[in-house]
């Protein structure tokens, strides 16, 4: 009783038979309520154990259904490679020229030990595309260097000029940077055709070919143009007849300075004059030199 006082207090004023019925109600209603706490996380801890069961079953289930989707995928990948053995896939093209393909594969034994100008050349020959970096005019990137895609030639596959044409139009951000600033970088690398991916080379790797050609990118002039076009739509006939207002125009670069990548142990600088005087490798394997024109027809 000593803790409760308000029954103490009121059992001291009764019997003592009194105070013991009193205590003993009070401890049975207790030891009932105690009793019922027990029950109550008896039954919680059934409820959790139930609950974690049919977790673990769904969880088997899951797993039972992923296993069989692993072997599914097994025999799908079994039964594709069969299929792949008697599928003779084709080589990937861009579909612009189709001799650069051959003249890649054949002549993939010759690209070992060329004199840098010859790669060189024969590096920016054989692109159909370039990346062409500019710096920018945007408010929000403004003087921050920017790369573009562009078709270019140099002329027909094995006798080319070494000059990079272009095909641009005043509404891309390529043109309006060169508007502002002449300026520019043409990077070409061997990793566009199939040369480096039937060597195995990475793009990254050194002997997987790249040049950059650095000057500044002009509007080609007037009396040059049909040139430029019969040589550059030779190489790119899906590009004619552009949408009139696009006010598409073409343009080369003045080449200052070449850097070359060709293997391991670091870039090798060219001189324009070493490039531009370079053979073309042809497709009959004869290193004939081509008289280069246009380099002067620029703005």
């Amino acid at each position: 009783s000593q803790h409760y006082p308000f029954i103490r207090r009121t059992c001291s004023r009764t019997s003592p038979q009194l105070r013991e019925i009193a205590l003993s109600i009070v401890l049975l209603t207790h030891r009932k309520i105690y009793i019922a706490h027990i029950m109550m996380s008896l039954i919680a801890i059934i409820v959790a154990l139930c609950v974690l069961l049919s977790e673990a079953d769904n969880l088997n289930e899951v797993k039972d259904t992923f296993w069989n989707k692993i072997q599914e995928n097994a025999e799908t990948s079994k039964t594709k490679n069969e299929l792949y053995k008697s599928v003779e896939f084709p080589t990937r093209s861009i579909g612009f020229d189709d001799d650069r393909e051959i003249q890649l594969r054949s002549h993939t034994h010759t690209l070992q030990n060329l004199p840098p100008a010859v790669m060189a050349r024969y590096i920016v020959n054989q692109a159909d595309w370039a990346a062409v970096a500019t710096i920018s005019t945007r408010k929000d990137i403004r003087n921050f260097p920017v790369a573009n895609l562009a078709s270019i030639a140099d002329g027909p596959v094995g006798g080319g000029t070494g000059i990079p044409y272009m095909y641009l139009t005043p509404l891309d951000y390529t043109a309006k940077d060169l508007a502002k600033n002449h300026h520019a970088t043409v990077f070409v690398s061997l990793a566009q055709g199939d040369y480096c991916k039937t060597k195995g080379y990475d793009p990254m790797d050194p002997r997987c070919a790249r040049i950059l050609l650095t000057g500044k990118i002009k509007a080609v002039k007037n009396e040059s143009v049909e040139v430029v076009e019969q040589l550059f739509f030779d190489r790119h006939p899906k590009l004619r007849n552009p949408p009139a207002d696009h006010k598409f125009f073409f343009a080369q670069l003045d080449i200052s300075t070449i850097a070359l990548l060709d293997n391991f142990g670091g870039p090798k600088y060219i001189s324009v004059d070493d490039y531009l005087k370079a053979p073309t490798i042809r497709n009959n394997f004869d290193w004939r030199r081509r008289r280069i024109f246009l380099n002067k027809s620029a703005v």
